[in-house]
């Protein structure tokens, strides 16, 4: 039993030798010498002995230590010793060190070394003294000496621990000597060995060193020592990490090829079985497998893989569930939203919670907006989730324009969305621009003033989402400084302003705005073009009248690409606006004369076709001159297409003598050009068109024109 002793001191605050107290210690005896203990179970007894810091309970460690018939035990009491006193130098009681420093000559070479760990880290000021006293101890067992060294040795960075063992260079046993020196060696910057002259000359340098000086080098020693284990490190890192690859490689090579051999049937079963792997390189392979049978096969995964993948979004793994994230969010799978709105809720990880907001607004789903309104809402929200879930909840609103179902979800986003841009940092842009990115996909009226306000700023990421928010309003307020932005140093800034006009604007200077943007010389960039494009023909389209539509096209005169290009449009659009014989013949006959004048004759065969028919039901007299355009633009024709057509027309509605003349005339004139009549291959061609155009009403001089034509193709007819 334990014996009674004064009053308890320290951290347990028990009562010394009540028996309360006493009952707690021998609880802790039997459970420590307790034979059929486990080696974890005796250190929890050992380490709760420790936690009572009372002299009944140091008796206690004192006599366990001197258990000669233990060693398991004296070795475990030694071991927690080592632990609790490093932790806390305080819990030192001057009986463990006689105890320790006689296990230094126990038989049993673990207890030895255990028994040496603990000394070294005791503080007491005679430690190291009597250490080096039983190390230089002649008549001291030889494993009690160099037991006594290696207790010394972690403490070489103290010059009281090496003066011991400068001392023992002298000793008459070799052994002595040799782990005297190995035990210097960190203590110097040089490697001196076992070279005993040396480690003297350096001692005494060093012992004449102030404190702070021996200090000094000691930190220069141990920070090279750091660096050189970095390197040591890194160099492990660099070959772990290059085997990792290739073992990875090849499992993954090796599974590829396992799926690709399976009948299909069996694939999916064995993708589950692959996902649900406690490695995280097969893991990995399957999750690789599936995105590449999205990529290549538009193979998404369904039933019980797409289960199986979701139930990966609680892997332990951030990074394993941000690669799930990557693959599901192009599903539009109900499962998928649930599950990721239920991780969501629960997700710590900082990266893995912005991708989780990334995905759901691609996803687009309604069925979000109650969890991103939360968000908002939430007072300890971190600025970057705020602007993640702004972010989202404006992808959501936009992709669910058409769904009559969402319109009442989005009011409740009109508060919170407001109350956070109010209280949003002005320096933070990112989080603004998130903010106001949302209130232009909620479209309501109520933001107008923040659009209004941030219109005004030069910052583009908040200038993109106000302006593309005032147009989807249709607010005109700003379409001045819409004009001013159309000239800005950013082009997405550029973009949406250009956009704005288009769909805003009302007067000359809008439309003005939009033709300067297709110059290339005057924008660069072709997004901002194609929407100062789209802008000039729905602005001319809904502010013009038919006229004013068909004049316009006279500003696009320096850019003909455009202008062909507004005056088929226009061409296509007049018939349904009613526009009427008079301008539709005005545009053809203009469409075609610049197609004509600009070689495209393929390209000016169908205005000139139209002009044709449409003066033609007019009986107008002018029908047949635009006919024989016609037909000169067909033979010029890539293909000769409409050649036939043409000389059916123009034969079949003439019977004037002067007019079939001026038909033989224009054919002759074909004929007789240098690049015609030089290539038999055309002429052949067009000989062939020609014969079969109904055109018997030309009589005997159309047929000898192509005879006298036909000549030419022959070898005979050519000179020498």
């Amino acid at each position: 039993m334990i014996a009674a002793a004064g009053p308890a001191t320290g951290a347990a605050a028990q009562t010394d030798s009540a028996p309360e107290h006493l009952h707690q210690l021998n609880t802790c005896r039997e459970g420590i010498l307790d034979p059929e203990a486990r080696p974890e179970e005796r250190q929890r007894w050992t380490e709760l002995l420790f936690s009572y810091d009372t002299p009944d309970a140091h008796a206690l460690i004192v006599e366990l230590l001197e258990l000669t018939d233990r060693p398991d035990v004296q070795r475990s009491v030694c071991e927690v010793l080592r632990d609790v006193v490093r932790a806390n130098p305080a819990k030192l009681d001057v009986g463990y060190v006689n105890a320790l420093i006689s296990l230094l000559g126990a038989e049993s070479a673990e207890l030895r070394a255990a028994s040496a760990r603990a000394l070294a880290e005791l503080r007491a000021a005679d430690v190291p003294a009597r250490l080096g006293a039983i190390a230089a101890d002649v008549d001291a067992p030889l494993e009690q000496r160099l037991s006594a060294i290696n207790a010394l040795a972690p403490n070489t960075h103290q010059r009281e621990v090496i003066r011991p063992l400068i001392k023992l260079l002298d000793a008459a046993d070799p052994s002595v000597v040799e782990r005297a020196t190995v035990a210097l060696g960190p203590a110097a910057m040089e490697t001196f060995g076992s070279n005993v002259a040396r480690w003297k000359t350096w001692w005494a340098e060093q012992s004449q060193l102030s404190e702070e000086q021996w200090l000094a080098g000691q930190v220069r020693i141990y920070r090279e020592r750091n660096r050189r284990l970095n390197e040591q490190f890194e160099a492990y890192r660099q070959r772990t990490a290059a085997e990792q690859t290739a073992a990875t490689s090849q499992l993954r090579a090796f599974q590829r090829d396992l799926f690709r051999a399976l009948p299909v049937e069996q694939r999916n079963d064995r993708l589950i079985e692959w996902l649900e792997s406690p490695l995280s390189v097969v893991q990995g392979t399957a999750l690789a497998i599936i995105t590449a049978r999205i990529a290549d096969e538009g193979k998404r995964p369904d039933g019980e893989v797409l289960a199986a993948l979701l139930r990966m979004l609680a892997d332990v793994s951030p990074a394993t569930r941000r690669e799930v994230l990557l693959i599901i969010q192009n599903l539009n799978d109900p499962s998928v939203i649930d599950a990721v709105l239920a991780r969501l809720r629960t997700e710590a990880d900082h990266e893995t919670r912005l991708a989780l907001f990334a995905t759901i607004g691609r996803l687009g789903s309604p069925r979000a907006v109650p969890d991103l309104l939360r968000e908002l809402r939430s007072a300890n929200a971190k600025p970057e989730y705020i602007r993640e879930a702004a972010t989202a909840l404006g992808e959501i609103a936009r992709k669910a324009e058409r769904q009559s179902d969402i319109s009442a979800v989005l009011n409740e986003a009109v508060s919170p969305l407001k109350q956070r841009y109010q209280s949003a940092p002005p320096g933070d842009t990112a989080l603004r621009s998130a903010l106001l990115a949302a209130m232009a996909g909620v479209k309501d009226k109520a933001f107008v003033t923040e659009f209004l306000d941030a219109v005004d700023t030069d910052d583009p990421t908040v200038l993109r989402p106000a302006i593309r928010g005032l147009r989807d309003l249709g607010d005109r307020t700003k379409l001045s400084r819409f004009r001013m932005l159309m000239q800005h140093g950013d082009p997405q800034v550029r973009l949406v302003a250009t956009e704005a006009v288009g769909a805003l604007g009302k007067e000359d200077a809008d439309l003005e705005g939009l033709q300067s943007r297709l110059n290339p010389a005057i924008e660069p960039n072709d997004l901002v073009r194609e929407a100062a494009w789209r802008g000039f023909r729905d602005f001319l389209a809904r502010q013009r009248s038919l006229p004013e539509r068909i004049a316009a096209a006279d500003r696009l005169r320096d850019l003909p690409e455009f202008e062909v290009a507004y005056l088929k449009e226009l061409a296509q659009a007049l018939p349904a606006a009613n526009g009427g014989p008079t301008h539709l013949g005005a545009l053809y006959d203009r469409l075609g004369a610049m197609l004509y004048g600009q070689q495209k004759y393929g390209d000016a065969l169908g205005p000139l076709k139209q002009l044709y028919e449409l003066r033609s039901e007019r009986n107008d007299p002018e029908a047949f001159e635009v006919g024989l355009r016609w037909l000169r633009a067909a033979l010029r024709s890539p293909a000769l297409q409409d050649v036939a057509e043409a000389m059916t027309e123009l034969c079949d509605r003439t019977n004037d003598t002067k007019q079939k003349d001026q038909i033989i005339a224009t054919v002759a004139a074909y004929l007789d050009t240098p690049a015609v009549a030089a290539d038999d291959e055309r002429m052949r061609a067009s000989l062939a068109v020609l014969r079969g155009a109904a055109t018997e009403s030309l009589g005997g001089a159309w047929t000898e024109l192509l005879d006298r034509a036909a000549t030419r193709t022959e070898p005979s007819s050519r000179p020498p």
